[in-house]
């Protein structure tokens, strides 16, 4: 199979192209400003706003509380999000509790430009979505969540350790390294925060859920010197695949070391076991999104074996977070986290129908994988302030460092009795497979770079530079051959944004990317890496007298060097191929009265697989629709005998998709509309001695609607979740 990934990447051909959706951006564009929806003043936030640049960058990547008006990832500095010339996503804790989110699709869901429903109601075990079409890389407290480039080894943070959620669109290497084109997911930990404080919570809902978490932290010492947090979470589920469960176990003590207000060193441990994780498995195309004359295969199907069925992750990490601040404007920065993997994968999975038995028999096979995956990243950076005449240059200069080391034994085949999927009758006994992938790879990267934001006036003017060292060596333990490759990327970024005295902030920026690739041409070399670039023009606004925040943003990407079949020797691959993506994003936040929380999103995807060797060109990526809207509203009583009740909805609608394999045949995935229902209740309005409890109910896919989130081929789609209604309630003290 190429691999051609089914995350769209993208270069700009001619910046030209962008003309061809500007009367839809015009249209964005307007749309937003009618959006506003008037509210108290927010005179504070919007002084500041519109004030020129004056945070210094020695508050880079500060841990802990922060607006949701301002994003320290884009920039890795606490910039306002109306002066970043970037297009950033905000997803508050407030937000997280409101709705009830247990991972990170969930917290996603009404994100522009994010595509969460990848792998339906099976995507539990990883989080799985997209960003402009591509897969999104991770990063926690700054640093990279590294995970197997083969395998089943990928890390997955629980959301009670979470803060804060930051979504960064478009290429990002330029300060991260290497990443996919589409942009990342940046996660914040919950810290100490020097307060002393505790909470308690249980959730529990449909699928037999049950979820138990524990948030404490206060100070070590009458000085708060030394201040600690302790997070825990338990939490069981039956999952929306019989047959199957999920359970998880995790810790994450962490202490602060602040001896003055200069100086900040924290060091944070997260153990997290995953001994079940639900299926991964998937349904045939007849029966779910095409008719099978023998009916409609049921939501709930298992195609495994629940006594072979095995996934068992274990998360180590340690991390340490350090910040000196030599004075009001120089500081210097040192994050570093060593994490330990492993994982055990046992799957019976759909190998598709056999033709002569009516569309009833499932063929299926079985795979094994045991994985181990070791990796030090650390970032160290020096930030400052400059002023020369009317300019202020706000500084970074870094050196970070990636280096990983995994350790990979599978194999896929083996046999088992095949499965009639409408009336399916499991103990069949099998028969392993052989080793087929056996593998030790190594990975590090080195980066130097650098950027300058300027201020003058309404200007902020964003220039960026960066240059990586790569170094890729494979051990192969079947044929006992290596691979390596030693390669110099460079990436870089400029962006140019303009704040208005009245709120509007147009903005247009160029960036690139870079990813590794491990696979081999026909001489046994690993290819180079691919190369992203995008093009992006857009428009914020910050209304000086609204709470509100509203992005409006066009963009195009194209990802080059994508590895495909070399058309000289079909069982190698060269990097020849090219994937375009282009799109609208639109995205609003806004506060109109008190208690009341509107938000709202719009995204329109035009990707495509432009150059291909084996099929796929022309095609579309799965899992990645071409248009979502979202958006939800919630409002908190405020007085009279029903203060403290909040309640609200929200509606989703997921458009059309497609699948991208060569030679599975064309397939459109209808579009679905879901509605979403959102409650809570502050108890302290009913009794003072209850102050500190409170209740939040969250019903998602409220109607029970049924649909076909994404088809990769003609023998694997996946339903999408259904009706999941989950109540939490909390004590806070």
């Amino acid at each position: 199979m190429s691999n051609l990934r089914q995350s769209v990447s993208p270069l700009v051909s001619s910046p030209w192209a962008l003309t061809r959706l500007a009367p839809t951006w015009a249209l964005a564009c307007t749309v937003s400003a009618i959006a506003l929806v008037a509210g108290p003043a927010w005179a504070d936030d919007a002084a500041d706003a519109a004030a020129p640049l004056a945070t210094p960058l020695s508050d880079v990547l500060v841990i802990g509380e922060r607006s949701p008006t301002d994003a320290a990832s884009a920039l890795k500095s606490a910039a306002p999000l109306v002066e970043t010339p970037q297009s950033v996503s905000v997803i508050t804790r407030d937000e997280l509790n409101l709705r009830v989110a247990e991972n990170l699709n969930d917290a996603l869901n009404y994100t522009a430009g994010v595509a969460t429903d990848t792998r339906g109601n099976t995507a539990g075990r990883y989080d799985l979505m997209t960003v402009r079409g591509f897969n999104a890389d991770q990063y926690l407290d700054g640093l990279h969540l590294i995970g197997s480039v083969n395998g089943y080894a990928t890390p997955q943070i629980d959301t009670s350790f979470l803060e804060r959620i930051e979504v960064v669109k478009g290429p990002a290497s330029v300060l991260y390294g290497n990443a996919n084109p589409g942009g990342i997911a940046a996660l914040t930990s919950k810290l100490p925060t020097g307060q002393t404080f505790g909470e308690v919570s249980v959730t529990a809902g449909s699928y037999g859920t049950v979820r138990e978490t524990a948030d404490i932290g206060g100070t070590l010492d009458p000085n708060g010197v030394l201040s600690y947090r302790l997070v825990g979470v338990n939490d069981r589920s039956d999952t929306q695949i019989s047959h199957t469960e999920s359970q998880r176990f995790g810790v994450s003590p962490s202490l602060t070391y602040r001896p003055d207000d200069k100086t900040s060193w924290t060091v944070l441990y997260v153990h997290q076991q995953d001994p079940k994780s639900g299926a991964y498995g998937a349904v045939p195309v007849q029966g779910s999104l095409l008719p099978n004359p023998n009916g409609q295969i049921p939501r709930d199907f298992y195609d495994g074996e629940e006594s072979f069925e095995r996934f068992n992750r274990t998360e180590n990490m340690v991390t340490s977070l350090f910040t000196h601040k030599f004075d009001d404007d120089w500081a210097v920065h040192q994050n570093t986290r060593y994490m330990h993997l492993t994982t055990l994968y046992n799957s019976v999975y759909n190998a598709g129908y056999f033709t002569d038995t009516n569309e009833t028999k499932l063929a299926r096979a079985l795979a094994v994988a045991k994985e181990e995956l070791n990796n030090v990243t650390l970032d160290n950076n020096v930030t400052g302030v400059v002023r020369t005449g009317a300019l202020t240059h706000n500084l970074i200069f870094g050196v970070d460092f990636q280096n990983t080391v995994q350790t990979e034994s599978s194999g896929f085949g083996g046999s088992v009795a095949d499965l009639d999927v409408f009336h399916p009758v499991y103990g069949s006994a099998y028969t392993l497979p052989a080793t087929s992938f056996d593998v030790r790879l190594h990975m590090s990267q080195t980066g130097v770079y650098a950027q300058d934001q300027i201020a003058l006036g309404g200007f902020r003017l964003v220039l960026s530079g960066r240059n990586d060292w790569l170094d890729i060596s494979q051990l192969d333990h079947l044929s006992n051959g290596t691979t390596s490759k030693d390669e110099s990327k460079f990436t870089g970024r400029a962006g140019l944004l303009y704040l208005f005295d009245n709120g509007v902030a147009p903005y247009v920026s160029y960036a690139t990317s870079f990813l590794p690739q491990t696979t081999v041409d026909r001489n046994g070399n690993v290819l180079a890496p691919t190369e992203g670039k995008q093009v992006e023009v857009g428009v914020k606004y910050q209304p000086k007298v609204w709470n509100a925040l509203l992005t409006a943003s066009l963009y195009e990407l194209r990802e080059t060097n994508v590895a495909t079949t070399d058309p000289n020797f079909p069982t190698a691959s060269i990097a020849a191929g090219e994937v375009r993506s282009r799109g609208v994003e639109l995205e609003g936040s806004a506060h109109p009265i008190t208690g009341l929380t509107v938000h709202a999103s719009y995204t329109y995807i035009d990707n495509q697989v432009t150059k291909d060797n084996s099929g796929l060109e022309g095609t579309r990526p799965y899992a990645v629709p071409q248009t979502t809207a979202n958006g939800y509203a919630n409002y908190v009583m405020q007085e009279g005998p029903l203060a403290g009740l909040g309640f609200g909805g929200g509606v989703r609608y997921i458009g059309r998709g497609f699948n991208g394999v060569a030679g599975s045949g064309s397939l459109t995935i209808p579009g679905a509309t879901l509605f979403d229902l959102m409650g809570s209740y502050d108890f302290k309005h009913l009794a003072p001695q209850l102050d500190g409890l409170t209740l939040n109910v969250d019903a998602s896919n409220l109607l029970d609607r049924r649909y076909i989130s994404s088809c990769y081929s003609t023998i694997w789609c996946w339903y999408g979740p259904g009706r999941d209604v989950k109540a939490n309630i909390s004590y806070r003290w």
